[in-house]
């Protein structure tokens, strides 16, 4: 195995994930970190999520 990494790795590599959780619909999906400035879409039920306003405390 050899100690090279693919070519995004360094900026990828600060990212943690986060679990959120659709307020409409209550499932939950985990996200990366660079993902909490975005609107995303519920996959289930297709409602739209802040995802800064849904994100399940632990």
């Amino acid at each position: 195995m050899s100690n090279t990494h693919c070519p995004g790795f360094e900026s990828n590599k600060t990212l943690s994930e986060m679990k959120v959780k659709c307020p409409a619909c209550e499932k939950e999906w985990e996200i990366f970190s660079d993902e909490l400035e975005k609107t995303l879409k519920c996959a289930a039920c297709g409602e739209v999520v802040d995802a800064k306003t849904c994100v399940v405390k632990k």
